[in-house]
C-alpha cells in the first residue's frame, strides 16, 4: 500500500473540509486514525465530511487490498464500516456492477464483512445468477452464511451449474445452511467425477445426519487419480467417521509420493488419534527417516 497523505494541522473548518475530501479519494489505513478524530469536532460539517472520508478509506482499501488485510483487521473494519454508514452497501453496489471483475469479486468479499445489513442476502441472491462462473462462485459462498433453511431455494439450483467451482461453492453453502431434508438431493452427486465436489458433498452429508459414507471414502481411496484420493483424505481429517479399514486406507497413503495425499493422509491419521493410526503415524514416518536417499542422477 502507498505511503499515507500528511497529517492535516488546522484549525480552520474550510481547510479541514478539504482536506478530509481529499483522504476520501487518496487516503489510506494509516490515514484512518486522524479522520476519526475529527468525528468529535464541533462542526458540523467537518463532522460530516469526516465519517464520509473514513468509511470511503475503509472501503477502498478493503477492496484494493483485501488479501494484503489481515482476517481480524477486516473484520474490525467491516464492523467500524457499517456503525459510520450504514449505507455504504450502495456505495459498495458500485463496485459490484462494475466492469472490473476483480474489483467486483473483492466488493463481494467486503459484504461478507458486513453481517448487519439486511439487503446482502438480496444483493447477492442477484450475483448467484451472474453470467462470470468466478462472481457465482464467489457470491454463492458467501451467501450461505446469510441465509437459512427457507431461503435455500436462493442456491439450490447451482447444484447444476456448468463450472465446477459453482457446484462445489454450493454444496459448501447448503452445508452451513444445515437442513437435513437436503440429504436425499445430495446423495444424488457422491458419485461426481469432480474430487472436490464429491469430497464437499460426502462432508456435508455426513454433517447433516447421512453417517454412512465410509464405502464412499474408500471408493475415492482406492482411485488412480492422486487428486481424488486426497480429497477423500481431506474429508476424514475434518470429520469423525472411523474404521479399521479407513485406517489403513489412510496409513497406506501416508507412503504416497505425491506431497498433498502424503499431508492429507498425515492430517487425516492425526484426526483418527486411534491406536491404529497413531501406529501409522510412529511407524511410517520412522521408515521415512531410515529411508535411503535417492543416488544422484
Amino acid at each position: 500500500m502507498a505511503d499515507t497523505l500528511p497529517p492535516i494541522v488546522t484549525n480552520n473548518p474550510e481547510m479541514i473540509v478539504a482536506g478530509l475530501s481529499r483522504y476520501a479519494v487518496e487516503g489510506k489505513l494509516g490515514n484512518l486514525q486522524a479522520v476519526l478524530a475529527f468525528l468529535k469536532n464541533d462542526d458540523e460539517r467537518v463532522r460530516t465530511t469526516a465519517t464520509q472520508a473514513a468509511s470511503a478509506i475503509i472501503k477502498e482499501n478493503l477492496i484494493s487490498y483485501y488479501h494484503d488485510i489481515s482476517e481480524e483487521v477486516r473484520t474490525k473494519l467491516g464492523q467500524l464500516l457499517q456503525s459510520l454508514d450504514p449505507r455504504i452497501i450502495d456505495e459498495i453496489s458500485k463496485d459490484l456492477y462494475g466492469e472490473s471483475n476483480e474489483r467486483r469479486l473483492r466488493a463481494i468479499q467486503v459484504l461478507g464483512l458486513l453481517h448487519k445489513n439486511p439487503r446482502i442476502p438480496e444483493i447477492l441472491g442477484n450475483l448467484v445468477k451472474d453470467r462470470d462462473e468466478k462472481i457465482r462462485a464467489t457470491a454463492v459462498n458467501l451467501l450461505g452464511k446469510f441465509i437459512g433453511p427457507d431461503r435455500q431455494q436462493l442456491i439450490l439450483a447451482l447444484l447444476n451449474d456448468p463450472d465446477k467451482r459453482v457446484r462445489a461453492n454450493t454444496v459448501e453453502a447448503l452445508e452451513r445452511v444445515g437442513n437435513k431434508r437436503l440429504v436425499p438431493i445430495l446423495l444424488r452427486f457422491r458419485k461426481d467425477a469432480s474430487n472436490r465436489i464429491r469430497g464437499n458433498i460426502l462432508k456435508a452429508l455426513y454433517n447433516l445426519g447421512h453417517k454412512e459414507i465410509e464405502q464412499d471414502l474408500l471408493e475415492m481411496l482406492r482411485q488412480p487419480s492422486e487428486l481424488m484420493k486426497a480429497s477423500a483424505l481431506w474429508v476424514i481429517s475434518q470429520i469423525t467417521c472411523c474404521s479399521r479399514a479407513i485406517e489403513d486406507a489412510a496409513g497406506l497413503a501416508f507412503l504416497s509420493e505425491n506431497e498433498m495425499v502424503y499431508r492429507n493422509a498425515k492430517n487425516a491419521l492425526t484426526r483418527l488419534s486411534t491406536p491404529r493410526a497413531n501406529g501409522y503415524l510412529r511407524y511410517l514416518d520412522l521408515f521415512a527417516d531410515l529411508a535411503p536417499a535417492p543416488l544422484p542422477a
